[in-house]
């Protein structure tokens, strides 16, 4: 097969416009493999560096899944990230990188990245110095995400220190490898250690903690940080062990209102024990996102946990898929629906009312992992169109209630609103002032 011809055009092709005037490039491997059976390679690099050069409105380019290798990373930092540049998110998910790859990045004379994705890349223990290096060349980064890069305890300890002193917003250090097959990690140390970071880093607003086989006495570790940090908004701990214990002491945690406004303990074999404790503290809490699928809780905890969101921060995401949902449970969640308590559309289960009972289904609205991963939509490329991206600004209206990273906004953006507040005709103003002018000439 003829190689395909990567040029300017060829970029052009790939580039979704935002709404701020700014544009992201998609260069997904997956999606590129599919269209034209090929995946972008080191010889590549040149052609990128030259586009993105000439073409500095792309502030955002996605590589997940190429063949970039360290010789194409090298190539990429040596002539696009060695001059001023506007890059400010760089996705390079599984892209064949180790140590000496991530160590030419994070030399690069010119840095501006907020966000960089390096999961599933070799990068191991000696890596780990270079990500450390890169943290501190690049003063405006936020979003460290360096999950299943095969960092070990050790590696990870020493980035710790590296993030207390940093600005990060958020941090993903899921699944760390055992330093070999003799020995396994000590949890306990890790979370002491996070503890420490949460004690001294005060920007820190997303952890993920996932696949790290944490258990309810290490959650107990991490809350000695957790209980003085304050402006963590979302915690991960996806995937591990942390049982009843450790929901136990989560939910007593909770208590104290902290600013959580997203938790996530999937997968976590929490049972019904644990799901009645979180169910008597919820009401105090701001949770307005709650993931609990594949766990082990009984309809009875599912039942309770229900009743409890009718809360003053009401309850806006809700996983459970994966529990023992049986007829007192569906029942509940089926007039929680109709009563506008929770909306179908955020939440994992769909309730059918039959002869035989209530009866239920995946309502595939957590697509948290889909797009962590950059999977395509439909598992097939897209149709090239012009896509457009809204930017959803800080001020914009109604106010964010969840907005964070592969969670859609909630709620979205009304543009009726954001058109009153932004464009109200200067000639009203004088009628306001009148009106208020003579109401208080009345009252005097």
């Amino acid at each position: 097969m003829t190689k395909k011809k990567v040029d300017d055009v060829f970029f052009q092709l790939f580039c979704e416009k935002n709404s701020d005037g700014t544009k992201h490039l998609r260069l997904r491997g997956k999606e590129l493999y599919q269209r034209f059976g090929y995946r972008l390679n080191p010889e590549d690099m040149p052609e990128l560096s030259n586009f993105l050069k000439s073409h500095p409105e792309v502030t955002s380019v996605d590589l997940a899944y190429n063949d970039l290798g360290n010789f194409g990373m090298e190539i990429l930092a040596k002539e696009y990230f060695v001059q001023e540049n506007n890059m400010k998110y760089l996705n390079l998910l599984h892209c064949d990188l180790n140590a000496e790859g991530m160590k030419h990045l994070s030399e690069a004379a010119c840095l501006r990245l907020e966000g960089i994705r390096l999961v599933g890349n070799k990068l191991g223990n000696e890596g780990a110095r270079y990500i450390g290096k890169l943290i501190e060349n690049c003063p405006t980064l936020e979003i460290l995400d360096i999950g299943e890069t095969d960092q070990t305890l050790e590696s990870i300890e020493c980035l710790l220190i590296v993030v207390e002193k940093s600005t990060l917003k958020s941090i993903n250090i899921s699944r760390i490898i055992p330093l070999s097959f003799y020995s396994g990690s000590n949890n306990s140390i890790l979370a002491d250690d996070l503890a420490v970071l949460l004690k001294l880093n005060s920007t820190l607003e997303v952890l993920e903690v996932e696949k790290c086989q944490f258990d309810g006495h290490d959650v107990e570790l991490l809350l000695g940080g957790l209980k003085w940090h304050p402006s963590l908004s979302m915690l991960n701990l996806s995937a591990n062990r942390i049982g009843d214990h450790g929901t136990i002491l989560l939910s007593q945690w909770l208590k104290t209102r902290p600013p959580l406004i997203a938790l996530n303990i999937s997968a976590n074999a929490v049972g019904t024990r644990g799901a009645q404790a979180l169910a008597l503290t919820l009401p105090f809490s701001r949770i307005r996102l709650l993931d609990l699928h594949d766990n082990k809780i009984g309809d009875q905890g599912i039942s309770e946990i229900i009743d409890s969101l009718k809360k003053p921060c009401q309850m806006r995401m809700f996983f459970i898929w994966g529990n023992v949902l049986e007829s007192r449970s569906l029942y509940k969640l089926d007039r929680a629906v109709k009563a506008g308590v929770l909306q179908q559309d955020l939440i994992d289960v769909k309730v059918y009312i039959t002869s035989d009972g209530p009866q239920m289904a995946y309502y595939p609205t957590n697509h948290y992992k889909h797009r962590f991963y950059s999977v395509m939509d439909h598992g097939y490329p897209p149709e090239l169109k012009i896509v457009r991206n809204k930017v959803v600004g800080p001020d914009s209206q109604p106010r964010a209630l969840v907005q964070l990273d592969f969670i859609d906004r909630y709620p979205p953006v009304d543009a009726k609103l954001g058109l009153k507040c932004e464009h109200a005709s200067s000639s009203e103003q004088p009628v306001v002032e009148d009106k208020r002018n003579n109401k208080s000439t009345q009252n005097n």
